[in-house]
């Protein structure tokens, strides 16, 4: 697998005029290559692709004047930047602009594959230049360029090896993102568990509940998305405010403060989704699974209209994102992810399978009716009724997700059946600091001594989840709270 670490570089004021050069002929090729196909566009109309341009810009000034694979990588990232408008158009938004050209001033990020080489001990990044570059007045054969620090997640013995370095400049700060092919690790276990079958989690996303995970021995956790949330609100009033001020008073639409501010609501938001992603593979980990399934969520912004509210929360939710930080981190520790569709999955009875919309009684709280009958299809007319389940909704997803895995694959009736029975006051919400909810779990044949389960409320923090199942021991002093 790939993993991708940032490196803060300590170039000298003359490798600092050498990258903001290369950085200069980028831009430079971008807008060469978008002016090249937008003409071609007006002329025949077609676009032509990156491997045709690659041909056509072979013998560019810019081009020559950046390493070969350095080049052919901006118009590798010209070429993604149309295939994302294609892409909008083909789903019916012509609102959508073809990629624009760069500004003089810009400093495109700068990308190399063999022509550069990475060595951790010295702490330095080896540029090697084109040979037109050489020939320049101010030219050089390489860069020789000091880093910082050494990245303490990727560290490994043996080194791994690095396949991709990308230079860019952000606030005048010059970052190397290096791309490192990393083993994943392989988790050998001897415990009981492991040897008898495999463990699988389901996770189920949402958005006041950031992740349900349910597993094939019965133990749930819920993580919590409020403190989330609140950031995003916070940050959406205070952006709201300064484009007023800007639009009213002095006309303008964009300004230095706004954009400090998007930037500082994105890294608290990516840190969130980093620690809570983290927790979610660690318990994992701990709890031997082998197996994670999630729920494929493509689409799910165009499926209905949830209000100004709820399509600002739903729009604003990085679900992709945290799909793929749970997915990397899971298989560098060894365990596989798949994905599956969620059809219906909030709206069947994980105990009686009855698919109901109306079951969701409202946020967070999953009723099966049993005093609701369904006609059943076919010559027998039978009525089925509602068994009268009691859960959280999240937790009734998430349980329905590892069944469909389950049963696409097969594996159903090679695990054990389990029970829950829930308090009927744990409904709503995931629950509030201070409050212990009583809940039993009946795991037949798997761990014969643990037959209760407390739930209690850690609180807000989003360093852990907000409801935590604690197993406990059937003998009564080590129970309290129901």
């Amino acid at each position: 697998m790939l993993l991708t670490a940032v490196f803060r570089l300590d170039p000298d004021k003359e490798q600092v005029e050498h990258l903001e050069q290369l950085a200069f002929y980028a831009t430079k090729l971008y807008n060469t290559d978008n002016w090249q196909r937008r003409q071609a566009w007006e002329e025949t109309g077609k676009i032509p692709n990156w491997y045709a341009q690659k041909k056509v810009l072979k013998d560019n000034h810019w081009y020559k004047l950046l390493p070969s694979q350095t080049a052919q990588q901006v118009i590798k990232v010209l070429q993604e930047n149309y295939n994302s408008w294609f892409g909008h158009r083909k789903n019916g938004n012509f609102e959508a602009k073809p990629p624009g050209f760069r500004r003089k001033v810009k400093l495109s990020p700068i990308s190399f594959y063999q022509q550069f080489k990475f060595k951790p001990q010295a702490k330095t990044i080896t540029l090697t230049m084109s040979r037109k570059y050489r020939k320049e007045p101010y030219g050089t054969d390489k860069l020789v360029i000091p880093f910082l620090t050494w990245n303490h997640s990727i560290k490994g013995k043996p080194i791994p090896i690095a396949k991709m370095c990308t230079i860019l400049c952000k606030n005048g700060v010059w970052l190397a993102h290096i791309t490192f092919e990393v083993k994943p690790k392989d988790i050998t276990s001897n415990s009981l568990l492991d040897f008898l079958q495999t463990e699988i989690q389901a996770i189920d996303l949402g958005i006041y509940n950031l992740a349900a995970t349910y597993d094939t021995r019965g133990q749930v956790v819920l993580y919590s998305g409020r403190q989330l949330l609140s950031v995003q609100r916070y940050f959406n009033k205070e952006i709201a405010r300064v484009q007023s001020h800007l639009t009213k008073q002095q006309n303008k639409y964009h300004s230095q403060a706004l954009q400090n501010m998007h930037q500082k609501k994105a890294r608290q938001i990516h840190q969130m989704l980093h620690t809570i992603s983290k927790q979610i593979v660690h318990q994992a980990q701990t709890n031997h699974i082998k197996i994670i399934v999630l729920g494929n969520l493509t689409g799910i912004r165009k499926q209905a209209n949830h209000g100004k509210k709820g399509n600002q929360r739903l729009h604003a939710w990085g679900f992709a994102k945290f799909t793929s930080m749970i997915s990397y981190k899971a298989q560098r520790l060894g365990i596989k992810v798949v994905q599956i569709s969620e059809r219906n999955t909030s709206k069947t009875c994980s105990s009686c399978g009855i698919v109901r919309k109306s079951n969701r009684k409202y946020r967070g709280f999953y009723v099966c009716n049993p005093n609701l009958r369904k006609r059943s299809k076919g010559k027998n007319k039978s009525k089925k009724q509602g068994c009268g389940l009691k859960l959280n909704a999240d937790v009734n997803g998430a349980k329905n997700i590892l069944q469909k895995y389950l049963r696409e694959k097969k594996l159903l009736n090679k695990y054990p059946a389990f029970d829950i029975e829930l308090a009927n006051d744990f409904s709503r919400s995931s629950g509030t600091c201070g409050r212990t909810l009583t809940g039993v779990y009946k795991l037949r044949d798997i761990v014969p001594k643990v037959k209760t389960c407390r739930w209690v409320a850690s609180g807000r923090s989003i360093l852990q989840p907000t409801m935590v199942p604690v197993f406990l021991e059937s003998d009564a002093r080590y129970f309290s709270g129901g």
